[in-house]
């Protein structure tokens, strides 16, 4: 197997991602400034597994240049990196690399896919947390993915800009301090889909790691005590 898709290798340097989950993320029309979106297809959807593909449109140039962007939610991040390990391994090139330079930083683990002829990175896969995206230049011009990329990274991985939180774009529930015991699992949100509300949840932690198990968020700390926990809502139309 080639040395790049090696998952127990991509688990051992995870560490933000096992921190960090975000639940009912999806992507709307105001999300990539100056992209159009164009589709959206459910191509599949279950309780431990939505994948949707996203089709936009440059709107400086509508006739050449498109992006896919697919997006898949996992139930564990472990999970949303065997997601990735699928999708690479199904790619026609066998020998994609990793991301290098500024684009290391993006995401758990991350491999780029450049134009032969321009460099240009014209496809990039990436997992954080539970979630692996996908995204692809896919019009008659190649275009360079990065930004969006890093955009999708940092939405998924940060807390929001206080510009979104003062708009109302995003809102912040009163910080939670869980009382855990080591290496205990402890129901952080009991029903998801309720807490959710149609919208997106992110939630963020200091340590340990994040999964859901049914409808409820568990969190795993290896070490006991107080820990705060940060949840972020989102209306998402």
């Amino acid at each position: 197997m080639n040395s790049h898709y090696d998952v127990q290798e991509w688990a051992a340097a995870t560490t933000r991602g096992r921190q960090v989950f975000n639940y009912g993320y999806r992507l709307t029309a105001n999300d990539l400034k100056g992209w159009k979106l164009l589709k959206v297809v459910t191509l599949q959807e279950g309780r431990d597994l939505t994948d949707k593909a996203y089709i936009f449109q440059s709107t400086s140039d509508p006739e050449h240049e498109m992006v896919r962007v697919g997006i898949t939610e996992r139930n564990h991040w472990r999970l949303a990196q065997e997601s990735l390990h699928q999708h690479l391994m199904n790619c026609m090139r066998s020998d994609i690399p990793r991301g290098t330079k500024q684009l290391a930083q993006v995401g758990d683990v991350i491999f780029v896919g450049r134009e032969p002829q321009t460099d240009i990175a014209g496809a990039i896969s990436f997992t954080r947390g539970n979630v692996c995206v996908v995204v692809s230049s896919a019009g008659a011009k190649s275009v360079d993915v990065s930004g969006i990329a890093v955009r999708l990274d940092r939405a998924l991985s940060e807390p929001p800009a206080k510009a979104e939180l003062d708009k109302g774009l995003v809102r912040a529930r009163t910080p939670k301090t869980a009382a855990v015991t080591a290496n205990r699992p402890f129901v952080l949100i009991e029903k998801l889909p309720e807490a959710a509300r149609g919208g997106w949840l992110k939630v963020i932690v200091p340590d340990g790691e994040l999964s859901r198990k049914g409808d409820g968020l568990i969190y795993v700390s290896p070490q006991g005590g107080e820990k705060r926990v940060d949840t972020f809502a989102a209306r998402r139309s």
